[in-house]
């Protein structure tokens, strides 16, 4: 690998010394917008948190291991949104300092410094770190195992290998998108000819058993379920059946530059066109990382649609490529993208406080984090509602309801019981596998919906009345509705 060079960072520290202030200090400042931004909690961190009332080994669309982390953190520290969010503040700051590390072994100090700095900076990981998901440890152990990688080519120590297959198999608990990178680097080790030695290696044979060995648990409970969390993985990478649409893979490239940063991206993206790409050893160990994750959730862009997030683990690599490119070529452009990059994350961490300096009239086309408004003002409403009712369970058809309202509505601390209402007998989420209304018997039910019901809901009880209509204006054009019925004596989903 690349020699290591023996520069001074800015201020007379090392390079490790200048990553390390510069990954912690961008922690803190999210930790203080976490704290004192009024960041709200989303439906994906509620829907997560729900899970750890039934603690196993998976669940429906995921593994189990960022629902396991948030049980043990919640039931230490409380379940606050500042204590939820902290957690992807560590895991992406933690991934950054891997790349710190990664940076440093492949080319050197400064390149691994500066390019965890802007991997931090990037708006996808800016926006990513103040919520928690199965990005967070996705992120994290990705990293790691990319530098146990590293470490374990050069050395072929078996204490390496082992760390990379304890990482694999981490990541494999936190999120199946970690396969792409096993895709990656075998195919590296494939095609790069000073890297098929490595095939002779029991080191690596025993760092692929071990990864299988932290899953396996996953796998049993897969097996015991239908392979129930695989199959709606396929289901929404492969399965569904849509002509290519050019516009959808259009739009999804442009968010990725913008996620990446515009300049930054930009700037990769003139340097990938000019097929400077290949030339070092370094530089196509990265890119056989982060390729197969990138053209692969392209691919479904195209055929279907894809979330932004769902490639981010390939810039751990990109970031690393593109940062030792600029700082070789263009260091000065290298530093007004991160700084644009730093902007535009400020700018979105204090977009209220801005709107109301420029005096901008928010609305719900105007305000990007609308859908995360106005939920605590409905679960208090609700969390009242629930007193009258202490012993009915909280049910809906909707998982994002159910998710949000089990978390807001608490009553002196403790959750609803949830239940779902799932009269096709189709699993479509996690709460359709253990809380089925049909399984339980509940004396009654707060039925939670974003519309009336109708008699196909209603006439399936003995009593039911609608008995409030919960509201919370956010904006002259976004109101949120609840509609609440107290439900009694359910007949089965049978007429």
């Amino acid at each position: 690998m690349a020699t290591l060079k023996h520069e001074t960072a800015p201020g007379g520290l090392s390079w490790e010394r200048f990553a390390w202030w510069g990954v912690w200090l961008l922690a803190l400042y999210r930790l203080g917008v976490i704290l004192w931004g009024d960041i709200p909690v989303d439906v994906e961190e509620a829907y997560y948190l729900s899970w750890a009332r039934h603690l196993d080994w998976g669940y429906f669309s995921k593994p189990p291991l960022l629902t396991a982390v948030l049980a043990a953190t919640t039931g230490l520290l409380g379940d606050s949104p500042a204590v939820i969010k902290s957690l992807a503040v560590l895991c992406y700051s933690g991934a950054a300092l891997f790349v710190y590390a990664i940076g440093a072994r492949l080319y050197d100090p400064r390149t691994g410094a500066w390019a965890a700095i802007a991997f931090q900076a990037m708006p996808i990981v800016g926006v990513l770190s103040l919520f928690v998901s199965t990005d967070a440890p996705l992120m994290l152990f990705w990293a790691a195992v990319l530098y146990g990688f590293v470490r374990a080519s050069e050395s072929d120590s078996p204490g390496w290998w082992l760390f990379t297959g304890v990482m694999a198999g981490l990541g494999l608990l936190s999120k199946y998108t970690i396969g792409a990178l096993a895709v990656g680097l075998a195919l590296y080790v494939l095609l790069e000819p000073q890297a098929r030695r490595l095939l002779r290696s029991p080191g690596l044979w025993v760092g692929v058993l071990v990864a299988l060995l932290v899953w396996s648990p996953n796998l049993w409970w897969l097996a015991q379920h239908h392979w129930v969390t695989l199959d709606h993985t396929r289901h929404i990478t492969l399965e569904i059946q849509r002509a290519g649409d050019w516009g959808n893979l259009g739009e999804f490239l442009l968010g990725q530059l913008g996620a990446f940063g515009p300049l930054l991206g930009l700037v990769a993206l003139y340097w990938i066109w000019r097929g400077e790409v290949w030339h070092r050893r370094a530089d196509r160990l990265l890119l056989s990382a982060s390729l197969p994750l990138l053209i692969l959730v392209s691919y479904q862009a195209w055929r279907h649609e894809a979330n932004l997030n769902w490639a981010s683990p390939a810039y751990v690599g990109l970031v690393l490529v593109a940062t030792h490119w600029m700082l070789t070529h263009a260091r000065r452009l290298f530093y007004a993208a991160v700084g644009l990059n730093l902007l535009l994350l400020s700018g979105l961490y204090h977009y209220h406080a801005l709107a109301d300096l420029f005096d901008v009239r928010l609305t719900r086309s105007t305000d990007p984090y609308f859908k995360r408004l106005g939920w605590a003002e409905i679960g208090r409403q609700l969390a009242d509602l629930r007193r009258r009712y202490p012993r009915a369970a909280l049910l809906s058809d909707s998982r994002k309801l159910l998710a949000l309202l089990g978390y807001h509505a608490r009553v002196d601390g403790q959750p609803p019981v949830l239940r779902s209402w799932n009269p096709q007998g189709r699993w479509r989420h996690q709460y359709d596998l253990y809380d089925d209304i049909a399984a339980h018997r509940d004396r009654d039910y707060l039925f939670v919906s974003r519309r009336p019901l109708g008699d196909e809901v209603l006439g399936r009880f003995e009593r039911a009345r609608l008995v409030a209509v919960l509201r919370a204006r956010i904006y002259p054009d976004l109101v949120r509705r609840v509609y609440v019925y107290h439900l009694q004596g359910f007949r089965g989903y049978r007429r």
